[in-house]
């Protein structure tokens, strides 16, 4: 997920911390405040400490950023050890926070400030490998996408109201204000999703500054919960539809849905048919009698020739790809740089000159030497360094990696 959203979940966790306290102990100190939505924000952050040294920072380039973002920092082992640190610094250097009424919950919450930017980045269909050492793979959840406005909508006005500072106001005001505009001028957000955007962010702030200050926190945290419930629902729904329709060719589904909007995804279907291994790019909607797959092309729903459709309206296919699966294989034991991107790269597609050279891409990020998620196949060079020792993601096709 985006660093704003993780922000925004540590500051909830801290308000809801703040709320505990005070039912148990009394109206907690300023310290206290300051300490938990520092430690909230810090934790929920810190898992991405990764970006100090991934990619550019140690000179690694894209391919280092790839297979060591969402790394190490990114596991159950560093959330829980770094919590804890964090937490014993903050009562090393404030000691009216050392009273149990106070240490304990700012503990729990960092603890689960970090684990909460572990959960965030499951859902989305990069992926996470939380449970390194022990296990190896990666996870997906495959059901929010990286910038999830429906997100922020619900927990800013909450925010604002908390906030017992104007400039902390005038920020949740801005960021409130910057989402529903963005999500206007975004061509990936269609009109009559951001017109639903508008209309609850309006109705949730009038909402929250009529509740009682002590639910403020609460009812945006149920509100997320409520999100996530519904566009994994979405995810799962979709997954089903496109196994029934592929049949035994199917062998995996990354999903994204489209921002603000759980009745469309985009998915990337990885299939196998006897030797042949291919990709097939598609639009779901979970729940075609409300929303079929065409609709989700609002702003740009133009028809093409390698269009087809599912005959419930839950699938629109987009086009297809494949090559031998053995040509697969065999960039994974001839050539170090896709070896190693093999480490990171769920949909592989490639194209091969007739020097040898080419390009390796994982098409969930788009295709060709200028996507996000590409290598350069070519028969010289140095081989990348450092490699983490994750479990390749095509583990069912290329077997373990070593």
């Amino acid at each position: 997920m985006d660093n704003v959203t993780h922000a925004l979940a540590g500051a909830l966790l801290a308000a809801v911390t703040c709320r505990v306290v005070e039912q148990r102990a009394g109206e907690p100190s300023a310290t206290f405040r300051r300490a938990a939505y520092t430690l909230g924000v810090l934790t929920a952050e810190l898992p991405d400490a990764d970006l100090l040294y991934a990619g550019a920072p140690m000179h690694m380039g894209k391919l280092g950023y790839l297979l060591h973002h969402r790394g190490y920092t990114h596991t159950v082992l560093f959330a829980i050890a770094s919590a804890v640190l964090v937490w014993a610094v903050a009562l090393a250097f404030r000691r009216g926070l050392r009273v149990p009424e106070y240490g304990r919950p700012l503990l729990l919450l960092a603890l689960v400030g970090t684990l909460s930017h572990l959960a965030l980045d499951y859902s989305n269909s990069y992926g996470v490998h939380p449970f390194w050492p022990v296990d190896r793979r990666w996870f997906y959840g495959d059901a929010v996408f990286i910038v999830e406005p429906w997100f922020w909508v619900v927990a800013l006005p909450a925010l604002l109201f908390i906030a017992r500072r104007t400039f902390w106001r005038v920020v949740s005001g801005l960021l409130l204000l910057g989402i529903v505009v963005a999500s206007w001028r975004i061509s990936l957000v269609g009109t009559s999703v951001a017109a639903v955007l508008t209309m609850a962010a309006i109705a949730w702030t009038v909402f929250m500054r009529a509740v009682p200050p002590s639910a403020r926190a609460v009812l945006a945290l149920a509100g997320w919960m409520v999100l996530e419930a519904v566009f994994f629902s979405g995810s799962v729904v979709a997954r089903r539809a496109v196994r029934r329709e592929v049949g035994l060719a199917y062998r995996d589904l990354a999903l994204s849905p489209a921002p603000g909007n759980p009745f469309c995804l985009s998915g990337v279907l990885v299939r196998v048919d006897g030797d042949r291994y291919g990709t097939s790019r598609a639009t779901i909607a979970p729940w075609p009698a409300l929303h079929d797959a065409f609709a989700c092309h609002e702003r740009s729903g133009a028809r093409t020739a390698a269009d087809s459709a599912s005959g419930s309206g839950a699938i629109r296919w987009e086009g297809s790809w494949s090559a031998p699966l053995s040509e697969l294989r065999h960039l994974a034991l001839g050539n170090c740089s896709a070896a190693a991107a093999l480490w990171f790269i769920r949909v592989p597609v490639w194209r091969r000159e007739g020097d040898g050279t080419g390009t390796l891409s994982d098409l969930r990020f788009g295709e060709g030497a200028g996507s996000f998620a590409s290598v350069t196949i070519d028969s010289g060079g140095a081989c990348p360094h450092p490699v983490p020792d994750w479990e390749f993601p095509r583990r069912d096709l290329l077997g373990p990696a070593p």
